[in-house]
């Protein structure tokens, strides 16, 4: 999302033209996503091994694995005052972006997913209650650099250049981009090279958005055809734009492609394009709860509370429940490091 600071506008607005009956049956049987990614730019050859990987969920985390969590006394102690007496945490989140975050069904606000569970259990491991609040993606660093909330839960990529705008992160999982199409890939798209010349989608102020301008620049050097970057508010309006045909493809988090391909319209609808120099999407890259780099009291008990529920199991459970790429351990501000060529384990 541009160099900007993840996916910056990942879905600001939510007024979507109504283009055709195939895309409100899209509207209807999905849940509102978005797109995210990391802001490294690529070129269209082959990335690292990926590291992210989703499906849909085996084993759901329920409200009674919840109510099992023990909570740490000692961590709210670690707290800031202002969080401490407020005894609220607020957590910003660009909803909904399946399997991260996203309602129960259409006709509800109750939420779930991978950051809304993963809340709720930090929350609990601490002993404060925690406000999960919906916020556009491209005000969230603002949200939380003006007092509004306190952390961000929103598959946030970790970069260097969001740390550089004094955000710091406590990392919690893996992530990939990823290349969706129609089911059946009318286009035949096979890799970043085919989107050649072809209109292609992301989500206004993402690093998906950087990363395809960037190919362009590569595509113009080799003589290549550029292609059409579509940038639009929010993850439902790309599928508008490929239901209407404006556009062939949408650059999106590889967890929320594949989540999308395998549960809208029972798989029928939409496929991840694979690409067999990285089969589970490119450039993998740690996704982390954004603080304020200043907040030094709250980075340090979210990492503590993480990394307990990484040490009692709980955290896998919720990994499990999501089919997303975990961590080994609660670390902060690793993501603008290299990630290792070798897949971490999943």
């Amino acid at each position: 999302m541009s160099a900007p600071l993840h996916r910056a506008p990942r879905r600001s607005t939510r007024r979507l033209a109504l283009w055709s009956i195939a895309a409100l049956f899209v509207i209807a049987t999905v849940v509102l996503l978005a797109a995210c990614g990391s802001s490294s730019s690529s070129s269209s050859s082959a990335s690292p091994s990926a590291a992210a990987s989703a499906t849909t969920a085996v084993v759901p985390w329920t409200a009674a694995d919840l109510a099992a969590v023990t909570t740490d006394s000692s961590l709210k102690a670690m707290l800031p005052s202002a969080i401490s007496s407020a005894n609220n945490l607020k957590v910003a989140s660009d909803i909904p972006y399946a399997p991260w975050e996203y309602y129960v069904s259409t006709t509800t606000k109750q939420l779930t997913g991978f950051d809304y569970d993963l809340s709720q259990a930090i929350g609990k491991k601490i002993g404060i209650p925690t406000s999960f609040l919906e916020t556009p993606f491209d005000s969230a660093i603002l949200s939380i650099k003006g007092g509004r909330r306190d952390m961000i839960m929103s598959d946030m990529y970790d970069n260097a250049q969001r740390e550089s705008q004094g955000v710091a992160f406590v990392d919690y999982a893996y992530d990939t981009t990823s290349i969706l199409v129609p089911k059946g890939n009318p286009k035949g798209i096979t890799n970043l090279d085919s989107l050649a010349g072809k209109t292609v989608c992301c989500e206004s102020g993402t690093t998906q958005q950087a990363w395809l301008q960037t190919l362009n620049t590569q595509f113009k050097a080799t003589g290549k055809t550029p292609m059409t970057v579509l940038a639009l508010p929010d993850q439902p309006a790309a599928f508008l734009a490929i239901t209407s045909g404006r556009a062939v493809a949408d650059l999106t988090d590889h967890s929320t492609a594949l989540y999308n391909a395998e549960t809208i319209n029972n798989g029928n609808t939409w496929q991840v394009v694979v690409d067999p120099s990285s089969p589970k999407g490119y450039q993998p890259t740690l996704v982390g709860i954004a603080i304020p780099a200043s907040n030094t009291a709250l980075v340090s008990t979210v990492q503590k509370a993480l990394q307990d529920l990484i040490a009692d199991g709980n955290y896998v459970k919720i990994v499990n429940a999501y089919g997303l790429t975990p961590v080994t351990s609660a670390q902060i501000n690793q993501g603008a490091k290299p990630v290792p060529s070798a897949s971490p384990s999943s």
